[in-house]
């Protein structure tokens, strides 16, 4: 029985979906500004692993992961550049993509961007200030009335005058001065001319007209829109790292709870909340915004510390996530890297010896270690867990290689549950290479793969991006009927 710690009652529950045998998920995705660090990769691989248990267990899961593509930051950017900002966005988009394929990490179902759903935003806000959730304030920006609502703080635990205290020590006076509560917040912004970032305008500074004047959406706003769309209200699991737990995921569980509460009732707009612990650098947060004492910001950029620019196996990096509880903050320490990389290559010793005295072929895993595995995950997804099931496994299957007392059978058994357990991980079973000009063959065979599964997944643009991408590396893909294709070199 999966059970699942469940953000919101802060206890494990035991996991029912809405529908009997299909379960619609939800996770944030990244504010596509700058390039992705540890933290973002923790926040990507820990709903990929939820997603491929599920899958696992026998469901029909849909994942959607947004975009945020406009937000202050972004727009920053692009005037500091002098690029438009939709430019800046699709650039880290795609490095999202590149990277999340080197991680192994199934593409979405769906990568909604907020740019593309303003017209859905500006219904809900029309919507909530309809029901008097919401209201115009004197300076033209439209905000949440959180007074309105009784159950603000049932996520995050949370009284609305905690929020409040909160709020009043990071927003300027004129801003405290229009709200009717200090901890409201905003639905729509006013792009004011009176900021000098704001008189920029053109592509640099997005804008779209809406009921109350020309401006951008808040921030929580694009997650109650694209999460509706996509997936209805309620749906089964919303993902997402600890720091968007407040106020982020409280603010929009608000504004969704009150905007559609016809269809809702009484019932949570979500059902399990699941929120992954930091990636830390000395006790702190890794964050963009954060600087050490001389300066500098403590992330560590995940395109520099994995194949082809860094070191590291991105297997190895995804390793490192999995050996500690999604929940538990995890210590970007150089130590911790190598035990990862030194466990991976236990792992593929072993695959590799097993397979050179494979002699039986195809087997069923053994149903033992497949329910301790099992055991562990249901446990909230208890990855550390599974890894000692296969590591156990590992242990044992090279005690007994070096007796060689292992019959054909076994070894063929033992083979296909290291294999199994780590495809539900979303670890791969062969040791890779680092890509080189003259040595990526092993590569484009990954791009293939991850074609394969975009494409299955109607992602087409992605698998486009892909196609390209193989074709800079000097190959041809030539599509046959049913599915099959062909590789050629240029």
């Amino acid at each position: 029985m999966l059970r699942i710690l469940n953000s919101q009652s802060r206890q494990k529950e035991e996991f029912k979906p809405l529908n009997a045998g299909r379960v619609t998920m939800y996770t944030c995705g990244p504010t596509v500004y700058d390039s992705l660090h540890l933290g973002h990769a923790r926040a990507a691989i820990t709903p990929d692993v939820v997603r491929r248990y599920l899958e696992y267990k026998g469901y029909n899961v849909r994942f959607v992961m947004n975009f945020t593509d406009v937000d202050d930051k972004i727009i920053k950017r692009s005037i500091a550049e002098k690029t438009p900002y939709r430019e800046i966005t699709s650039r880290y988009i795609d490095e999202f993509h590149r990277l999340m394929l080197s991680l192994n990490v199934k593409p979405a179902d769906v990568y909604p961007r907020a740019t593309d759903h303003i017209d859905s935003m500006i219904e809900i806000v029309a919507r909530l200030i309809d029901k008097k959730h919401a209201y115009a304030a004197s300076d033209g920006d439209v905000y949440f009335d959180t007074a309105t609502y009784a159950r603000y703080g049932a996520l995050s635990g949370r009284k609305l005058e905690e929020e409040e205290a909160g709020h009043s020590g990071r927003i300027s006076q004129d801003r405290m001065a229009v709200k009717k509560n200090s901890g409201d917040f905003v639905l729509w912004k006013l792009n004011k001319n009176d900021k000098p970032e704001m008189a920029a305008g053109g592509d640099l500074v997005p804008r779209w007209p809406s009921p109350w004047g020309e401006g951008r959406p808040g921030w929580h706003l694009e997650c109650s829109a694209m999460s509706r769309l996509y997936l209805g209200v309620p749906f089964d699991i919303h993902g997402g790292g600890q720091d968007l737990l407040f106020p982020h995921h409280e603010d929009e569980k608000a504004q969704t709870e009150c905007a559609y509460h016809e269809e809702l009732g009484d019932k949570d707009s979500v059902r399990y909340w699941v929120h992954n612990a930091f990636i830390t650098v000395d006790g702190e947060k890794m964050a963009k915004s954060f600087r050490d004492a001389e300066g500098k910001p403590n992330v560590k950029w995940l395109r520099e510390m994995i194949w082809p620019e860094g070191s590291y196996d991105p297997m190895a990096i995804r390793m490192l996530m999995l050996s500690s509880h999604y929940r538990s903050p995890l210590e970007a320490e150089r130590q911790l890297f190598d035990e990862a990389v030194a466990r991976l290559e236990r792992i593929y010793n072993t695959i590799e010896a097993l397979e050179r005295v494979n002699a039986a072929g195809v087997a069923a895993p053994n149903r033992v270690e497949i329910a301790q595995f099992e055991a562990a995950m249901d446990d909230d997804f208890n990855t550390a867990g599974a890894l000692g099931v296969v590591f156990d496994l590992v242990s044992h299957a090279n005690q007994e290689l070096a007796k060689n007392v292992l019959t054909p059978e076994q070894i063929a058994a033992a083979l296909a549950t290291i294999r199994l357990m780590l495809s539900v991980l979303g670890l791969r079973p062969h040791r890779a290479k680092a890509a080189s000009a003259g040595d990526s063959e092993q590569l484009v065979e990954l791009l293939m793969q991850a074609r394969l599964e975009a494409r299955t997944a109607k992602q087409y643009q992605l698998g486009d991006k892909i196609r390209n991408g193989i074709k800079a590396l000097g190959y041809e893909v030539e599509d046959l009927p049913g599915g099959k294709w062909v590789v050629m070199k240029k």
